[in-house]
C-alpha cells in the first residue's frame, strides 16, 4: 500500500485540512482531521454500530482475525484501517510476516507497537526502552519496504528523548504515520508537549501523518485539531465506557448520575436510559460505549465544519473557558511560540465573523500578526497635518457606521481632509489607521461591547498608539474625539511617551451629540494649520480609495509598494456582486490589481506584478522549475526556491527558472515552513499565468 498525505488547505494555528491516498493508484482517499473508530468483535456484533459507522472513513483495529482478506475485501473495501498489536513486538512482527501480502495490497497500515508494562520510568530507562523500540522498529521497515507503517512515539515527559527517533524518521521512507502515544494523558505538561510538537514540524517531512493516542477525550479534540494532528485515536472512549463514565463533550459524567440522557443517538434514545443504574451489565455497556464513540464522532464533524468554513480560532477558545488547563494551554502557544505559529497562520480569511470573547483573543497568532505588521509597514503619509483619534464601532468597516458617517460630515467638511489622519482605537486589535479598515482581520472581528476596557486592552492599544505616533512629525497636533475611561486611560498612556501635543473635544453626553461634533468641526478649524511645513499631496492621492490601496499594499509587500503601484492614480471598477473592487492604471489604463472585499486582500495581476520586479527580493515569491505552468495549481516538485516568509494565503508571485521573468500570480496555501518541509502537494493556487 501506498499511503501518503497531501496537505489542501492550512488553517490557524497548526491545525490543517488534507487528504490521507491509501492508494496512489485508485486515488482511494479519505478526509483530515478525521477520528479513528475501535473496531471490536462485541461492536461489530452491533447493528446499530454497523448501521450508523458504515460510511466513517477509518477505524482501528487489533485483532489477527480483522486482517482477513475477506473481510478486508468483501465488508470494507473503501474503508480504511489502522492496525497495531496490543501485545509484544516480537508477536507482531510475526503477524506481519504471515499477512504481509495482504497487508501491502489492502487497506490497511500498520502501526509498529511501543508496549512498556508501566509509564512511571527514569529518564536513564527510558532511554534504553526507546532504543531498543527503533531497533525493533528498524528491523520491521527494513524487512517490509513496500509496506507503509505508522511508528509510536512515547517520550514520558522527557520532550528532548523526540530527538532519538528523528534519526530513523528522516531515514526509512515507508514511514507515513506519526502516532504520538500518551502525550496528552497530563496537560499540567503543556509545554512538554509543545517542545515536541515544534520539533517535529521544524525537522520532519510535514507530509507526515500526525495522530494522537491515549487517554483522549473529546474535550481535548479541539485543541488537538489546532496543534496538527490529523487523526485522533478515540480508542480510550471504550475504557471510560467500561468505567461507566458518559461524554456530554463538556464533561465526563458518571452515568448513574443522570436523571436525563441529554443525547438523541441511537443508544440514548433506546434502551441506556432504562439501564443507567445497572452498573456492570455488558448489555449497558455496550450501549454507553456506542453513545460515547457516536457522540466523539459527532463532535469531531463539527470541529471539521468550523475548521472549514468557519473561524476556527474563535471556536476553539470557546472550548477553553469550562477548563482551566486547556485555557492555560492556549495561553501559552500564543505567547510562548508567536514566531512560529505566525509562519503556519494564514494572513487572510473569507466571510469569517472573528468572535472575541475575552483576554484568550487577545494574542490570537493573525491579531499579534496584523499589529507587528502594521507598526512594520506603516508609513505616515507625507503631508499629514492633523491626526484625530476615534472610538471603534460595532459595524465593519468603521466609516460605514451611524457614529463614524457622523464624523466623516465633520471631518469631510475641511478641503484638506486627505491631510487628516484618522486613527480607530478598538481592542482587541489596537490602533488602526483609517486606510487598513478594510482588511482582514479589522474587517472581521466582533467585539460584546460594554464600555469597559480590562488593563491588558489599555496596554495592548496605548502600545500599539504610541509606536504609531512616534512615525509622524513633533508637531504634528492630534484630537481626542473619544469618550470613557477606558479610552482615556489609552491617551494618558501614550500622552507620557510621545512629544505631539494633544487635545481634546467636549463631549458631555455622546460621541455622535450636536455639540459635540461642533467640538471636533472647531477644533479642527483652529489646529489644523498649526503643524510645521508639510507637503502637498498630489491630487491624484488625495482619493480615499486610493489611500486606502497604497497603505493596504504596503501592509501586505512592504514599505513603498503601495506608491509604486498606486502612485500615478488608479480607476476602479466594482464587480456585480459588489465582492471586488478591480484597479485599474490610470495613467497606462491597465488592469494592474484586484481588492477582495471579502478576503480583505489585494491580488495582483502579471501586469501589476512586473511593476515590481526591480523590488522582488522583498516580495513573497515561489521559483517555478519550467517556464511554463499548466493547470491552476502549482505542486511542490516544481518549486526550486521560495521566499522565506511567505504565510499562508499571502499573495505570491511566480518567477521562471532563472529568476528572469514573471510567469504567474496566485495566492499561496501554505507558508514558507511547510514548503520546506513538505515533498508533494499543492503549494499555490494560480490565477492568472502567462
Amino acid at each position: 500500500m501506498d499511503l501518503f498525505f497531501d496537505l489542501r488547505s492550512k488553517k490557524i494555528g497548526y491545525s490543517r485540512i488534507g487528504r490521507i491516498y491509501l492508494s496512489s493508484k485508485e486515488k482511494t482517499h479519505f478526509s483530515t482531521p478525521n477520528i479513528v473508530i475501535p473496531m471490536t468483535n462485541t461492536l461489530i456484533g452491533n447493528i446499530n454500530f454497523l448501521e450508523y459507522f458504515e460510511t466513517h472513513q477509518i477505524f482501528f483495529i487489533t485483532k489477527q482475525i480483522f486482517l482477513k482478506i475477506g473481510f478486508l475485501r468483501d465488508k470494507f473495501k473503501n474503508t480504511s484501517f489502522i492496525y497495531s498489536h496490543s501485545g509484544t513486538i516480537n508477536r507482531f512482527k510475526e503477524i506481519l510476516d504471515e499477512n504481509s501480502h495482504m497487508l501491502s495490497q489492502n487497506n490497511v497500515i500498520s502501526i509498529i507497537p511501543f508496549n512498556v508494562p508501566t509509564t512511571s520510568i527514569d529518564k536513564d530507562f527510558t532511554i534504553q526502552e526507546i532504543d531498543k523500540y527503533i531497533h525493533y522498529a528498524r528491523n520491521i521497515l527494513d524487512s517490509h519496504p513496500n509496506n507503509s507503517f505508522g511508528i509510536t512515539i512515547k517520550i514520558f515527559d522527557y520532550s528532548e528523548l523526540i530527538d532519538l527517533y528523528i534519526p530513523l524518521i528522516k531515514e526509512k521512507t515507508n514511514i507515513k504515520i506519526l502516532n504520538i502515544a500518551d502525550l496528552f494523558d497530563n496537560l499540567n505538561n503543556f509545554r512538554t508537549i509543545l517542545r515536541v510538537i515544534e520539533k517535529v514540524k521544524l525537522e520532519l517531512n510535514n507530509n507526515l501523518v500526525l495522530m494522537a493516542s491515549g487517554r483522549l477525550i473529546p474535550k481535548y479534540y479541539p485543541l488537538l485539531i489546532y496543534l496538527g494532528f490529523d487523526l485522533i485515536d478515540s480508542s480510550y472512549m471504550m475504557y471510560l465506557s467500561a468505567e461507566n463514565f458518559y461524554n456530554t463533550v463538556e464533561e465526563l459524567l458518571p452515568v448513574y448520575r443522570l436523571k436525563e440522557l441529554p443525547c438523541a443517538c441511537v443508544a440514548c434514545s433506546g434502551k441506556l436510559k432504562k439501564l443507567l443504574q445497572e452498573k456492570y451489565l455488558q448489555e449497558k455497556i455496550l450501549l454507553l460505549t456506542l453513545h460515547n464513540l457516536i457522540s466523539a464522532t459527532i463532535y469531531m464533524n463539527k470541529i471539521k465544519q468550523f475548521l472549514d468554513t468557519e473561524d476556527y480560532r474563535s471556536f476553539l477558545e470557546k472550548t477553553t473557558h469550562d477548563d482551566p488547563l486547556l485555557y492555560s494551554s492556549l495561553k501559552i502557544l500564543d505567547k510562548e511560540y508567536f514566531e512560529r505559529l505566525r509562519l503556519e497562520t494564514p494572513i487572510s480569511s473569507s466571510n469569517t465573523n472573528i468572535k472575541c470573547i475575552g483576554p484568550i483573543s487577545h494574542y490570537r497568532p493573525d491579531f499579534q500578526e496584523f499589529r507587528e505588521r502594521v507598526i512594520r509597514n506603516y508609513l505616515p503619509e507625507q503631508w499629514t497635518k492633523l491626526i484625530i483619534i476615534l472610538p471603534c464601532s460595532a459595524k465593519k468597516p468603521y466609516s460605514e457606521s451611524k457614529s463614524h458617517k457622523q464624523f466623516y460630515k465633520v471631518i469631510r467638511k475641511f478641503p484638506e481632509f486627505p491631510d487628516f489622519q484618522e486613527i480607530i482605537l478598538t481592542s482587541p486589535l489596537g490602533a488602526i489607521p483609517r486606510q487598513l479598515e478594510n482588511i482582514y482581520p479589522v474587517n472581521f472581528y466582533d467585539i460584546p461591547v460594554t464600555g469597559d476596557w480590562s488593563q491588558e486592552e489599555i496596554n495592548i492599544t496605548a502600545k500599539m498608539l504610541t509606536k504609531l505616533l512616534k512615525k509622524y512629525d513633533n508637531s504634528i497636533p492630534i484630537i481626542c474625539h473619544i469618550k470613557g475611561e477606558g479610552y482615556s486611560s489609552i491617551i494618558e498612556k501614550v500622552v507620557k511617551k510621545v512629544k505631539q501635543k494633544f487635545y481634546f473635544t467636549n463631549v458631555d453626553d455622546n460621541l455622535t451629540s450636536k455639540n459635540a461634533l461642533k467640538s471636533l468641526e472647531d477644533k479642527i478649524t483652529t489646529l489644523k494649520n498649526s503643524a510645521d511645513k508639510v507637503l502637498s499631496p498630489h491630487t491624484l492621492l488625495t482619493n480615499t480609495w486610493v489611500r486606502k490601496f497604497i497603505k493596504i499594499a504596503d501592509y501586505q509587500y512592504g514599505i513603498g509598494i503601495g506608491m509604486k503601484l498606486f502612485g500615478n492614480g488608479v480607476k476602479m471598477r466594482r464587480n456585480r456582486n459588489k465582492t471586488k473592487l478591480k484597479i485599474i492604471e490610470q495613467e497606462k489604463d491597465e488592469f494592474i490589481a484586484t481588492f477582495d472585499l471579502n478576503k480583505g486582500q489585494i491580488e495582483l495581476t502579471i501586469a501589476g506584478a512586473d511593476l515590481l520586479f526591480s523590488f522582488i527580493h522583498k516580495l513573497n515569491h515561489l521559483v517555478f522549475d519550467g517556464e511554463k505552468i499548466k493547470g491552476s495549481n502549482l505542486f511542490r516538485p516544481g518549486i526550486i526556491d521560495f521566499s522565506a516568509n511567505i504565510l499562508p494565503q499571502s499573495n505570491v508571485i511566480i518567477l521562471n527558472k532563472n529568476k528572469q521573468k514573471i510567469i504567474a500570480v496566485g495566492n499561496a496555501i501554505i507558508g514558507s515552513n511547510n514548503i520546506k518541509n513538505i515533498k508533494r502537494g499543492i503549494v499555490a493556487e494560480i490565477y492568472e499565468k502567462l
